[in-house]
Order: C-alpha cells, then sequence, then structure tokens
C-alpha cells in the first residue's frame, strides 16, 4: 500500500510550505530574491539559499512554474467547487507569494492523483482519473479558457492505488502517460487485495496488460483513453515524477517500488531490510523496456535486480531485466 506516502502526506498536511531554493553562483536571466535568514528553517549545502514563498495553501502534490515566475500547485485534496489547483504570484519580488489563488473546478475525491505541467501554453493538472488542460493566457495568473478533457482513464473500479499521472511531452509530438498497478506485486486482487503473508503473484501477472507502465499518445488530441495510446514501456509499478530531458532526448521516471518484504515475507526479510528495500528507482525509459515488475525489484545494496519473494525469490537471486538505472 502507500505507508510511505501516508506518512509523507501528513507531515505535508501540517507544515507544507513553499520553499524556492537558488544556486548562488548559477547564472540565471532574472535576479533570484535573497533567501530567508533560517533558509525557511531549511539545512541546506553551501552555496543554496532558500525562501518561503507561502506557507498556507495546505498538502500538495506537483508544481510547475510558468516562464514568468508563476507558480501553479496540484492539491493533494479537495472538494467539486473549491478548486483542486493554487496560483501564485509574486508581485513585488521578494520571492514571497502576494496573489494566492485557487481554481479548477473538478472532482478529485481521494488524494492520490498528481499533475500539474505547463506545456505549449497550455497547463496540464489531473485527478485521479482524468487528466485535464487549460489554455493559459499572456499576463493573466489565472486560466480564462474552456477546461478540456485531455485523457480518461476508463475504470470499472474507480479510483485505485498507484493511480498518479504526472504528463510528460518530448520534442516529437507526444504525451506520455503512466498507469500504475493496484497491487503490490500482483497478488490476487479478488482474494488477497491488500497481500497476505506467503501468498505467491499471479503468473503470468495479468496487470501487466493494462497497468504497471507508460503510454504514449498523441499530444495533439484531446477526448483520449487508454486505448488511443501504444503501451511504450512495461514492468513499472507506480510513477510520482516523470520528465523529458531535451538534452539527451529520453524520458526519465522515479518509480515507487513494491512494499511491505517483512510484513508479506517475515520469514525471509527482516524489518530492517523492508524499512530500506526495494530501491525507488530513478530510470531512463526506451520504447519498448521492461523493468521486470512484478517478478523483480531493484536491491541498491547489492546493485542487482533480484528475483521477487512473490515468484520464488529470497533476497538474493538474480534476475536479468531491461533496466537503464541513471546511478
Amino acid at each position: 500500500m502507500h505507508r510511505k506516502n501516508k506518512v509523507s502526506e501528513c507531515i505535508l498536511g501540517f507544515f507544507f510550505f513553499f520553499t524556492l531554493i537558488s544556486f548562488i553562483q548559477c547564472n540565471t536571466k532574472t535576479k533570484l530574491p535573497k533567501g530567508d535568514p533560517d533558509n525557511g528553517g531549511l539545512f541546506l549545502p553551501d552555496n543554496f539559499e532558500a525562501v518561503v514563498v507561502a506557507d498556507s495553501i495546505g498538502p500538495a502534490r506537483h508544481i510547475a512554474v510558468n516562464d514568468n515566475g508563476d507558480i501553479y500547485v496540484k492539491l493533494s485534496r479537495s472538494k467539486k467547487g473549491e478548486g483542486g489547483n493554487v496560483a501564485l504570484r509574486d508581485v513585488d519580488g521578494d520571492g514571497k507569494a502576494d496573489s494566492i489563488v485557487r481554481f479548477g473546478d473538478y472532482d478529485n475525491k481521494g488524494s492520490l492523483s498528481n499533475c500539474m505541467r505547463i506545456h505549449d501554453g497550455y497547463l496540464y493538472y489531473a485527478s485521479e482519473l482524468v487528466i485535464y488542460r487549460n489554455k493559459l493566457t499572456p499576463g493573466k495568473l489565472i486560466p480564462e479558457s474552456k477546461t478540456e478533457v485531455v485523457l480518461t482513464e476508463e475504470d470499472s473500479r474507480g479510483s485505485h492505488w498507484h493511480i498518479t499521472k504526472p504528463v510528460s511531452f518530448d520534442d516529437k509530438g507526444h504525451m506520455y502517460v503512466p498507469f500504475g498497478a493496484p497491487s503490490n506485486a500482483c497478488q490476487d486482487l479478488i482474494g488477497t487485495p491488500g497481500g497476505t503473508p506467503g501468498f505467491a503473484g499471479l503468473d503470468p501477472c495479468p496487470e501487466l496488460e493494462n497497468y504497471g507502465g507508460i503510454w504514449q499518445f498523441d499530444a495533439n488530441k484531446i477526448g483520449l483513453t487508454q486505448k488511443d495510446g501504444k503501451k511504450f514501456a512495461t514492468g513499472i509499478r507506480s510513477v510520482v515524477a516523470m520528465d523529458w530531458n531535451k538534452g539527451d532526448k529520453n524520458l526519465y521516471v522515479v518509480m515507487h517500488g513494491r512494499d511491505d518484504l517483512h510484513l508479506l515475507w517475515p520469514d525471509k526479510f527482516s524489518p530492517w531490510q523492508s524499512a530500506v528495500l526495494p530501491s525507488e528507482e530513478f530510470l531512463r525509459v526506451n520504447d519498448g523496456v521492461n523493468f521486470g515488475w512484478p517478478y523483480s525489484y531493484y536491491d541498491q545494496m547489492q546493485k542487482k535486480n533480484v528475483l521477487a519473494p512473490e515468484y520464488g525469490g529470497d533476497g538474493k537471486k538474480k534476475i536479468k531485466f531491461q533496466h537503464s538505472h541513471t546511478g
């Protein structure tokens, strides 16, 4: 499940604030504001500063920053009519948000959705099942255009685990959307929806047909469903961050790996091992690659991909998949 995420969400709910962190020695087009004397309570490396932009907007999932410095925030929770997004603008250049406005009237029932991206003059954001966009008006903080539905996930179960939809765009007219797997390691969701100690994973894993991967779409179209796209990569349980690198022309993602090694396999994994394993992988994703979920996970201490216990692994047995790690 989301044991780590729930802890983080609670912390964010009480203490979330925005910080603008700047590398003093880098060259920038505009002069950055001076950092707060205490760096907003953060401990930073040398040559970094931070300023608290806002400290009252509540739990957030993703942010996007426009070329003029306007900040757009995807809130973790909101009810229809409240506004699921927040826009912030610094008017006097001191780094503090002088204008804070909620906007976006859409259903956002759970706390798992994310996505806030500016692309080609549009602001993209998402609920659990739907990706939306609005055309930004130059000089205006809040979009004035009609909201368009970019993509809808047609899932009869509605919201489910690992349903985040961070979007990214390449330089060839494609949009990328992840479809997270609804289980921990492809256990039988009917017989053991939360995972049962010692319970094997389904083999072959049926979830990989429509989940556990990234799909590629035509970025110039709206009103899409998953069937309109092409499966670009598989074996990726859940994507929480994703971006296209214009320099090397590759897609990069951070994958939230499987959970509960000790809870589900106490005879094979200690509580300490379960706390530090598996790694949350930073991946370079190429067309057609398979990163191994649910059959394997990456052990950062052994520096190898090992067979998952649901498929006969003991934390040591190596299995080869087409990993492309960045480090």
